[in-house]
């Protein structure tokens, strides 16, 4: 998405926390509420400027057979089998002022993205309150500069290993790790110094194909009550030896985020879907 760093406040504001519920239980194929996320992560990967946001957002989950609404955003199954899925996944970024950001001042806004293509997950463990899984992800980047329009600005390739595990009646584990491996034109997007724009500081730079980046992050779900949920997540990355290390906008070579929302949720369906499993709520 872009980058899965700063996707963190889009899927905030796009899915819900996600509810708890027993292996013998049935959950709601949807569920509706809303809440309020904060967040501090850098502008891009690789910038040397922070920034922190506080905003409502409303929340829904849909636990379809086909198409899924959660905390990893929206997904779309199209083969599920006993040790492996195939499926349609989709993520987000959300804009940049160049104006606030000194490398790119004067330079043209990097506009709200979204990331869409396969993704295939390997089940190492796959049991009702604990997955490790090791996912395939392929993404087209398409860039809203002129909304509702969308631009391809290239592709990005990211294995990730995830672990996530069920404790107890309220809380809920998960931590992954992360390569990203793009193209010329994404790393372009996001590093690319047109001659237009170039500067005595600012040279211009042309992105190259290669390695992005490598990243942890950790995270923890609460069951508040029936209706209220809470999680806590941060990560870090690092960006040694990156394809686009010679850009002039490339300013550290690590970086680190954290956020925490809560939300309630507001109305249940009468429908419902199961057994649940945790699948379900957070993969």
């Amino acid at each position: 998405m872009t980058y899965i760093l700063r996707i963190l406040l889009l899927v905030l504001a796009l899915v819900s926390l996600s509810a708890y519920a027993d292996d013998v239980e049935r959950l709601p194929k949807w569920e509706l509420g809303a809440g309020l996320a904060a967040a501090s992560f850098p502008d891009y990967p690789g910038s040397d400027q922070n920034r922190s946001l506080v905003l409502p957002y409303p929340s829904a989950i849909y636990r379809g057979s086909r198409i899924r609404a959660d905390r990893d955003g929206l997904r779309g199954m199209l083969f599920k089998g006993p040790r492996w899925d195939l499926d349609v996944s989709a993520g987000g970024s959300l804009s940049v002022n160049s104006k606030d950001n000194r490398a790119r001042e004067g330079m043209n806004d990097l506009g709200i993205s979204l990331e869409f293509g396969p993704s295939l997950r390997l089940k190492f463990v796959d049991e009702a309150d604990q997955k490790l899984q090791l996912r395939f992800n392929l993404r087209a980047l398409l860039v809203a500069d002129d909304f509702p329009a969308l631009d391809y600005e290239g592709w990005l390739f990211n294995p990730e290993l995830r672990w996530r595990r069920h404790y107890g009646e309220r809380y809920i584990l998960g931590s992954s790790l992360e390569l990203r491996y793009a193209n010329r034109a994404y790393h372009d997007h996001f590093y690319g110094v047109a001659s237009q724009f170039a500067t005595v500081t600012r040279p211009e730079y042309r992105g190259q194909r290669g390695y992005s980046s490598v990243g942890v992050s950790s995270f923890v779900t609460m069951k508040l009550d029936q209706n209220w949920r809470a999680s806590v997540r941060l990560g870090y990355y690092d960006l040694h030896d990156v394809a686009f290390n010679d850009s002039p906008l490339f300013r550290k070579n690590s970086g680190a985020f954290f956020g925490l929302s809560i939300s309630r949720v507001l109305w249940r369906s009468e429908s419902t879907v199961g057994p649940a499993r945790i699948d379900d709520i957070t993969l």
